[in-house]
C-alpha cells in the first residue's frame, strides 16, 4: 500500500508545470520581464533623488538646451527645473524655423545637438516679421503693430508704433519698415531697458524705454544705417558707407550721436552688394562685411508679402559669397577670428567663445538669409580659413513673412 502511494505522489509531481510556466512563460519572456523591472527599478531610484541634490546638478548646468533635457527625466526632476535654478549665462543661438503650413509653429534647432531641441506653438507671431535680440522677438504685423515676445514664455510688451507718422503708400504693409532691433538688455532681468530700432526707408534710428508713450527718433541728420549693437554702455551704428557713430540713451544727450570710426576706405560707397554688420567680439568693435553675388531665381513665387510686385517672372536674389571682418578704426583686414564664432542675420549680431560649446566651429560666421523673398536656403557657416561655405541646418524653412532667425535663448 506503502509503495503504490509513493508511485502515486512520483506521478502527480511529474505533471506539475514548470517554474517558467508560472510566471508567465519561456525563460527568454522571464527574461524580458526581468530587464523591465530592473529599468523599473532604475528610474524610480533617480526619481526618488533628494530635492536638494537636484537642485544642485540643475545649478550646474550651463547651456539651456541641457537644463530642457534635465527637465524630461522625471516629474521629480521636471519640479525643480525653473529659472531659479537655472544658473548659465552666455548662449549659443539656436536657429527659428517657422513653417508654411503650420503658420503657428516655430521649431529651434540646436547646432549642437543637431536637430530640434523645442517646437513652440506661438499664434502671437502668425503672420508678422519677427527679428530677434537677446532672446526677445520683435514682432511687427502689416498694419504696423509692434510687440515684443518672449517665445517660451509667450510675454508680450507692446510696443509704440513707429510707422504712424509716416505714409507708406508705395509698399502694401508696413513688415519691412523696421530692419533692426537690439535690446541694451533682457527685459526678464529688469526693466530698466532700452530698445533702439532701424527703420523707414531713410534707415534712421530711434528707441524706446518701457516709461516711453512714443519712439525718440537719433539726431543722425540724413546718415542711413545698417546694423546696430550695445558695446559697454553706448549703442554703436555702422552706416552703408562704413562710418561708426554711437550715441548714449541713459546720457545727458541721448539723441545726440558722435563720430567714432570708419571701415575700411575700400568701403565706402560699396553699392548695393554688400552688406556691414557690426558686433563685440574678443573685447573689440568689429565690422563685419557680408559680400554677395546676383543669381537668378527660376521660380514663381505666390506672394511677396513685403510690399514689392509680383509679375511671376524669375527674378535676381543675392546669395553670400563672403566676408571680410575690419575692427572699427583699423584698415587692415583680419584673417582670423581667433576662438570665436559669430551668428548673423536679422538678429542682433552676436560673438561665442566657440571652444566653451561642443559643435560649435571657431573662426567661423554662422549666417542667414537677410532678403525675405523666398529665395532658397541661405543659411551657412563661413569658414575664415579657407572660404568656404556649407549648410548649418539642410531643412529649408518656407515662410515669407519669417525668414529663419538665430534665436539668444534665455529664461524659459
Amino acid at each position: 500500500m506503502e509503495e503504490e502511494e509513493k508511485k502515486r505522489r512520483r506521478s502527480s509531481s511529474s505533471r506539475r508545470p514548470s517554474s517558467s510556466s508560472i510566471v508567465g512563460g519561456s525563460p527568454s519572456s522571464l527574461s524580458s520581464n526581468n530587464n523591465n523591472s530592473i529599468e523599473e527599478e532604475r528610474m524610480g531610484k533617480w526619481a526618488e533623488l533628494p530635492e536638494d541634490l537636484l537642485v544642485l546638478t540643475a545649478e550646474r548646468l550651463i547651456l539651456l538646451e541641457d537644463f530642457l533635457s534635465f527637465s524630461g527625466v522625471c516629474r521629480s526632476w521636471r519640479s525643480v527645473a525653473i529659472n531659479d535654478n537655472f544658473k548659465g549665462s552666455e548662449q549659443t543661438p539656436w536657429l527659428m524655423l517657422a513653417k508654411k503650413d503650420k503658420p503657428d509653429d516655430r521649431q529651434f534647432i540646436s547646432l549642437r545637438k543637431g536637430g530640434v531641441i523645442r517646437t513652440v506653438n506661438l499664434p502671437e507671431a502668425r503672420g508678422k516679421r519677427c527679428l530677434e535680440s537677446l532672446g526677445w522677438l520683435v514682432t511687427i504685423s502689416q498694419d504696423g503693430d509692434m510687440n515684443l515676445l518672449h517665445p517660451f514664455t509667450r510675454v508680450q510688451i507692446n510696443l509704440p508704433q513707429v510707422t504712424k507718422n509716416y505714409h507708406l503708400d508705395s509698399m502694401k504693409n508696413h513688415l519691412s519698415f523696421i530692419h533692426k532691433a537690439v535690446l541694451s538688455s533682457r527685459p526678464e532681468e529688469s526693466n530698466d531697458f532700452v530698445l533702439v530700432v532701424i527703420y523707414g526707408c531713410s534707415r534712421r534710428l530711434a528707441f524706446w524705454r518701457p516709461e516711453d508713450k512714443s519712439w525718440t527718433a537719433v539726431n543722425v541728420g540724413l546718415i542711413s544705417f545698417c546694423d546696430i549693437n550695445f558695446y559697454k554702455g553706448p549703442c554703436y551704428g555702422v552706416t552703408s558707407n562704413g562710418m561708426v557713430l554711437a550715441f548714449d540713451v541713459w546720457g545727458r544727450n541721448p539723441t545726440l550721436a558722435w563720430h567714432v570710426g570708419y571701415g575700411p576706405r575700400e568701403f565706402i560707397g560699396h553699392g548695393g552688394l554688400k552688406q556691414p554688420y557690426i558686433v563685440q567680439s574678443a573685447d573689440v568693435v568689429l565690422i563685419v562685411i557680408r559680400v554677395f553675388r546676383e543669381a537668378c531665381l527660376s521660380v514663381f513665387l505666390e506672394d511677396d508679402h513685403f510690399g514689392f510686385s509680383n509679375n511671376g517672372e524669375s527674378r535676381v536674389y543675392y546669395a553670400t559669397c563672403g566676408f571680410k571682418v575690419f575692427e572699427v578704426g583699423e584698415c587692415v583686414e583680419k584673417t582670423s577670428l581667433g576662438d570665436n564664432a559669430l551668428f548673423l542675420g536679422d538678429n542682433s549680431s552676436v560673438s561665442v567663445v566657440a571652444s566653451r560649446f561642443r559643435g560649435i566651429k571657431s573662426n567661423c560666421i554662422y549666417y542667414t538669409s537677410n532678403f525675405k523673398r523666398g529665395e532658397g536656403n541661405d543659411m551657412c557657416i563661413y569658414d575664415m580659413e579657407d572660404g568656404n561655405h556649407r549648410p548649418c541646418y539642410e531643412e529649408e524653412s518656407s515662410s515669407l513673412t519669417c525668414p529663419p532667425i538665430w534665436v539668444n535663448p534665455s529664461s524659459f
